[in-house]
C-alpha cells in the first residue's frame, strides 16, 4: 500500500519557531557579551597606557611638583606635549576623557595621583568592574556615591582631595607610594638640583653598538681591545705601549727622548743611527759615518785609522824649539809656523836646524892672518894669505 507524503505539519513548524525564540536571545546575549569584553579589554589597555605615562611624568617631575602648588591636574594633552604619550594617542575612551589629580600625602609627604574619566558614555556596573579588573595596578571605578572604589573593593579614595569632580559610571586609577618614586631609567634631560637622575648605577652594555656625537668623555680609565682614532691628544701622565707610529714629528718641550738597554735612535730606511752599549761611548749604528758641513768639536779626537783633511791642518797652539815636551812623537809649530817634533823629550825642528856659534877675533900671525868666521858642529878655519 502506498503511503502519501502530506508535508510538514503545523505542529512541527510551531515547535521549530518555539525553539528559535528561546535560543536566539541567548545567542544574541553571548555575542553582545563577547563584543563588550573586547571593548572593555581595549578600554583597559588604553587606560594602562595613559596610567604609565602619568607614572613617568610624576616621577620625572617630583621635585618640581612638590615645590609647587598642589593639588595639580594634568590631562592627556599635557602628557602628549611633554612627550610622555605619542602625538597620535587618543585623548578619549568610550567618548570619556582622562583627567588626573596630583596631591601630596599629608603623612608621608609623598606624591599620590588619582585618575578618573569624565564625559562620554557612562558604563554599566558590570562594565566598570570588568574594565577596572583589567587595569594594571590599582584599577577602579566611580560608584554611586562618587567615590573611587578598587575593582575588588581593595581601596577607596575621594576625588575631591585631588581637585577632581568625577561622575558615576566612569573608571578610576590610583598611583601611590613606590609607583611615583623617581624612575630608574636614565634621564635624557637635567632636572634642577637632581644630578642623581642623570647618573648610572651599573655598567652599560652597548652590544657592540656605537656611541655617537659625544662632546667630551670624562672618566678614570679606558680599556679598549681595538684602535683609537683621534685628531689630537693631550696626556698629563705616562703613555705605555709596544710600538708607536706617527706620520709627523715627535716633539718634546721640556724632556728627553729616553731609551733603555742598548737601544737608541735608528733610521729604518738607511740603517744608521745612534745607540749606547756601555757607560762611556755614543756609538754609530752599523758603524755609519758622520757627515756634516759644520764643525765637529770635542775634547780630543782619536782616529784608529788614517786622518785625512781635504784642505790644511791648522795647529793653533805654539811650542818653542829646545823646550821640553811629552810624549815623543808630538807634532807642533813655533811662533813663525815652522813645524816642530817632540824628540827625546825636546821640541826639535824637522830636518835639523843649524846651530851656529859665532866667534870673532883678530891677531897678528906673522905673515898670515887668522879669521874664524863660524862653527858648525866643528871648527873650520879659513886662512888666507895677506
Amino acid at each position: 500500500m502506498k503511503k502519501t507524503d502530506k508535508g510538514v505539519s503545523l505542529l512541527e513548524v510551531l515547535l521549530v519557531i518555539g525553539i528559535m525564540v528561546m535560543v536566539i536571545p541567548k545567542v544574541y546575549e553571548n555575542i553582545e557579551n563577547h563584543l563588550n569584553n573586547v571593548r572593555w579589554q581595549n578600554a583597559a589597555e588604553h587606560a594602562n597606557t595613559y596610567n604609565t605615562a602619568v607614572r613617568n611624568y610624576v616621577a620625572d617631575n617630583a621635585s618640581t611638583l612638590l615645590a609647587g602648588s598642589l593639588p595639580k591636574t594634568i590631562t592627556p594633552a599635557t602628557l602628549i606635549q611633554k612627550g610622555y604619550l605619542k602625538s597620535g594617542f587618543s585623548e578619549s575612551n568610550f567618548g570619556q576623557s582622562y583627567i588626573t589629580g596630583i596631591a601630596k600625602n599629608s603623612k608621608t609627604s609623598r606624591l599620590e595621583a588619582l585618575t578618573c574619566s569624565n564625559g562620554g558614555q557612562s558604563l554599566s556596573e558590570a562594565g566598570m568592574r570588568s574594565v577596572a579588573s583589567m587595569i594594571e595596578g590599582l584599577g577602579g571605578y566611580i560608584n554611586s556615591s562618587k567615590q573611587a572604589i578598587g575593582a575588588g573593593g581593595g581601596w577607596s579614595d575621594t576625588p575631591s582631595n585631588y581637585g577632581l569632580n568625577c561622575a558615576t559610571g566612569h573608571i578610576a586609577m590610583a598611583l601611590v607610594g613606590a609607583d611615583l618614586q623617581e624612575s630608574d631609567r636614565l634621564y635624557r634631560y637635567s632636572i634642577t638640583n637632581r644630578p642623581d637622575l642623570n647618573r648610572m648605577h651599573t655598567a652599560i652594555d652597548m652590544n657592540s653598538n656605537n656611541l655617537n656625537n659625544v662632546g667630551t668623555l670624562n672618566g678614570n680609565a679606558a680599556a679598549l681591545s681595538g684602535d683609537i682614532s683621534a685628531r689630537n691628544g693631550t696626556f698629563s701622565g705616562a703613555i705605555s705601549g709596544n710600538t708607536a707610529t706617527t706620520n709627523g714629528d715627535i716633539t718634546s718641550n721640556n724632556g728627553w727622548l729616553v731609551t733603555k738597554n742598548s737601544k737608541g735612535w735608528m733610521n729604518s730606511t738607511y740603517g744608521g743611527g745612534w745607540y749606547m752599549s756601555d757607560s762611556s761611548w755614543l756609538r754609530s749604528v752599523n758603524n755609519k759615518g758622520i757627515y756634516t758641513g759644520g764643525q765637529v768639536k770635542g775634547g780630543t779626537v782619536r782616529a784608529d785609522g788614517r786622518l785625512y783633511t781635504g784642505e790644511y791642518l791648522q795647529l793653533e797652539k805654539t811650542a818653542t824649539a829646545g823646550a821640553s815636551c811629552s810624549p815623543n812623537g808630538l807634532v807642533g809649530r813655533d811662533s813663525t809656523g815652522a813645524i816642530l817634533s817632540c824628540q827625546s823629550g825636546v821640541w826639535r825642528a824637522l830636518g835639523g836646524k843649524l846651530k851656529v856659534t859665532q866667534l870673532s877675533s883678530t891677531g897678528y900671525l906673522g905673515q898670515f892672518d887668522f879669521c874664524a868666521i863660524a862653527r858648525m858642529e866643528m871648527l873650520r878655519i879659513l886662512i888666507t894669505a895677506r
